[in-house]
C-alpha cells in the first residue's frame, strides 16, 4: 500500500529530474560560466560540511551494529570478531571525516600545516566514535535488535554509493569546471566518458555522499505515533539540506549541473533499493 502511494511522488520527482537533466545537457558550461566562484563563502563552506553529517551518520550505524554483536546472548567468537569489525569501520568513517574537514581548511588557509593535523584529527575520530558507542552499548538489548536492521541497511547505502560513484568518476575522465582555467575546448558533455583522464567531475561524489543522509528516513518508521506527523518535516529537511549541498557545488566551480543530479540520483537510487523491509 505504501509503495502505491508513493508511486505518482516518484514519478513526478522522476519528470522533474529529467527536465533538470536535459537543461543540464544542453547548458551545462553556461551554467556554470555564469554562477561559479570559487570564493564563494556559501560553496566553501559547504564544501568543507556538506559531507560529514551522513559519513558521521554511517559512522553511527556501524557503532549499532558494534553494539548489536556484543550484546548477543549467546555471544559467540565469531560475534566478537564481527563486533572488531564493525568498530574499526566506525573510527574509519569518523577518520575519514575529520582528515577530510582538515584538508579543507588547510586549503583555505583557515589552519595552518604546522599545526599537528594527524593527532588533531585522530583525537577527534576516536573521541566521536567513543561517543558513538557509548550511546549505542548504553541501549537496551530490545532496541539495539529492532535498529540493527536499519542500520546495516544505512551502512550498504553508504557503501554502495562510495563504490558504484568512483567506479563512474574513474571511467568518466570528465575535467572539473575550475580544472579547465579558462580553456573552454577541454569541456565535455555528461554523456561522453572519456575515459581514464585522472579528472573525476563527473558525477558529484559531493553531492553523492551528502545524499547517503536520506537513509535517517529507514528510522522514521521507529518514531512513536505522536510524532508520526513530523515524518513529512523530516525528509522536507533532509531533501533541502541534499539539494543545498548540490547547489554548492555548482556554485563554487567543483562541478556541473549534470554532475550533481546524477550524484543525487544514484544515491537516491541506492538508498531506495537497499531499504529495509518492513
Amino acid at each position: 500500500m505504501r509503495t502505491k502511494k508513493l508511486r505518482p511522488l516518484l514519478c513526478i520527482i522522476a519528470l522533474i529530474w529529467l527536465s533538470a537533466i536535459a537543461f543540464a545537457s544542453a547548458y551545462d558550461l553556461d551554467i556554470s560560466l555564469a554562477v561559479a566562484d570559487e570564493q564563494s563563502v556559501f560553496g566553501r563552506v559547504l564544501e568543507v560540511a556538506g559531507e560529514p553529517p551522513a559519513i558521521l551518520f554511517a559512522s553511527f550505524n556501524l557503532a549499532l551494529m558494534t553494539a548489536h554483536f556484543l550484546k548477543k546472548q549467546p555471544r559467540k567468537g565469531k560475534d566478537l570478531i564481527l563486533a572488531a569489525l564493525t568498530l574499526v569501520g566506525c573510527v574509519g568513517t569518523a577518520v575519514f571525516t575529520f582528515n577530510g574537514i582538515a584538508n579543507y581548511l588547510v586549503d583555505y588557509g583557515i589552519i595552518r600545516e604546522s599545526v599537528p593535523l594527524t593527532a588533531l584529527t585522530a583525537m577527534l575520530s576516536l573521541f566521536t566514535a567513543a561517543i558513538f558507542i557509548a550511546i549505542t552499548t548504553k541501549m537496551s538489548r530490545d532496541a539495539v535488535e529492532r535498529y540493527f536492521s536499519a542500520a546495516c541497511h544505512c551502512v550498504l547505502a553508504a557503501a554502495a554509493t562510495l563504490v558504484i560513484i568512483w567506479a563512474f568518476k574513474l571511467t568518466w575522465g570528465r575535467v572539473r569546471f575550475r580544472q579547465l582555467e579558462g580553456d573552454l575546448s577541454r569541456f565535455t558533455p555528461w554523456y561522453l566518458p572519456q575515459g581514464f583522464t585522472g579528472f573525476f567531475s563527473f558525477p558529484s561524489g559531493h553531492t553523492a555522499n551528502a545524499t547517503v543522509i536520506f537513509s535517517v528516513t529507514y528510522y522514521l518508521h521507529f518514531l512513536p505515533e505522536r510524532y508520526e506527523k513530523y515524518k513529512p518535516l523530516i525528509t522536507a529537511l533532509l531533501a533541502v539540506w541534499i539539494i543545498l549541498v548540490a547547489l554548492s557545488r555548482v556554485l563554487v566551480g567543483a562541478h556541473y549541473l549534470s554532475d550533481v543530479l546524477f550524484g543525487m540520483a544514484i544515491t537516491l537510487a541506492i538508498v531506495y533499493f537497499a531499504k529495509p523491509k518492513e
